[in-house]
């Protein structure tokens, strides 16, 4: 699977794709993350797997040359530029943590580039436990502690059972950070800091499906419940899950497929 890139304006944006290409398009916007998601391109398409038959999947990095200053509508526009260079409308998107709110900017700026929106984990403004969670992350990626990221990262974002099951993995992904990846995840998770979207759900008249998690120590599960309320959007709260129910639970996937079946 080929890694491919979008140039504009000095920037570049990389991003792969897969699934059929004449099937409706999906678009994945991950959260933050310690590393690319284009290092994990094989990982995500198994992953998603079950779309490959009706869906023509993009997966979109931030641009490569992040700087201090970059925020939420930065990184929107830099999806809708990639979207608009491969002529892709009505897209079903599909934001996760960061990834959501980056979801939520498109489909109010863009409504001809999204048909369906769903988002996972996620809020439409960064309330206060999420803002101590991400300003505890910056502070270990500025210090260059990798192993304290990593945990702090497990820790809040998945499941204690997951988190014993992959704790040599984190440990030695921490190893393996170079001290550029640390400064671009700092740069990426401040993005976050004022965003605040609320004012404008109204704008957004697609399809909605918000999924929460009962155990989420980053949002809790308030934001997830006020995108639903604010855009009449279909809500359903995991119980017993954390933040990474994306990654932890397969009947995500399962919930978003029927909603777009639906929809």
């Amino acid at each position: 699977m080929e890694i491919q890139s979008i140039n504009y304006n000095s920037h570049t944006v990389r991003y792969f794709r897969f699934g059929n290409p004449d099937g409706q398009p999906f678009v994945i916007i991950a959260g933050v993350a310690v590393r690319s998601v284009m290092e994990s391109a094989e990982f995500i398409r198994q992953q998603y797997i079950s779309f490959e038959k009706d869906y023509n999947v993009y997966v979109i990095d931030r641009r490569t040359d992040v700087y201090d200053g970059y925020d939420i509508n930065d990184m929107a526009d830099d999806i809708i530029h990639v979207l608009d260079s491969l002529s892709v409308r009505n897209a079903d998107i599909y934001g996760v943590s960061q990834g959501g709110m980056i979801a939520q900017s498109i489909a109010v700026n863009r409504p001809d580039i999204v048909r369906r929106l769903v988002l996972c984990s996620t809020g439409s403004y960064v309330n206060d436990s999420a803002l101590e969670v991400m300003n505890k992350w910056r502070k270990f990626a500025e210090n260059h502690d990798a192993e304290k990221l990593m945990l702090s990262f497990a820790e809040n974002v998945y499941t204690p059972a997951y988190c014993e099951k992959y704790y040599n993995a984190f440990l030695k992904l921490g190893e393996l950070l170079t001290e550029k990846e640390l400064d671009r995840f700092s740069i990426i998770v401040k993005c976050t800091d004022k965003f605040d979207i609320r004012s404008k759900l109204n704008c957004i008249q697609c399809p909605i499906l918000v999924i929460g998690a009962e155990n989420d120590r980053i949002f809790g599960t308030e934001p997830s419940e006020n995108i639903a309320g604010l855009t009449g959007g279909e809500l359903y709260i995991y119980k017993n899950e954390a933040h990474g129910v994306y990654d932890e639970n397969a009947d995500v996937l399962v919930k978003i497929k029927n909603f777009l079946d639906k929809n």
